[in-house]
């Protein structure tokens, strides 16, 4: 299985409308942002998160390296991304003691 991953906008607008607040300050002082401040501060926010964000999966398994790539394409074409790379899991010879199962790593797909 091959998997798609990368930083896609889209990921960055949903972690920044978890992580920004629409209050300022603390429990005395604390205060509602205006939507032209809170539209600011979320702006902000998804710069930061877009620049500093760590490769997450963006698509689902694929069955073939073709379909990722065709997959990265059409993401790439669709929206604002950056770090897209194909990856799959790769056997490290080692098995884990506690679940005797053989334990996998991600591996880049170079074509």
């Amino acid at each position: 299985m091959f998997f798609v991953f990368g930083v896609s906008e889209t990921l960055v607008k949903k972690a920044a409308d978890k992580k920004c607040s629409k209050f300022t300050g603390a429990y005395p002082n604390r205060r509602e942002l205006t939507l032209d401040e809170y539209q600011q501060k979320l702006a902000k926010t998804r710069d930061e998160l877009f620049a500093k964000m760590k490769a997450q999966k963006l698509s689902h398994g694929l069955s073939t390296p073709s379909l990722a790539k065709q997959y990265a394409e059409l993401t790439k074409a669709q929206e604002q991304c950056r770090d897209i790379e194909i990856r799959y899991r790769k056997p490290t010879g080692v098995i884990n003691p506690k679940t005797k199962k053989e334990v996998l790593e991600w591996t880049t797909y170079i074509s």
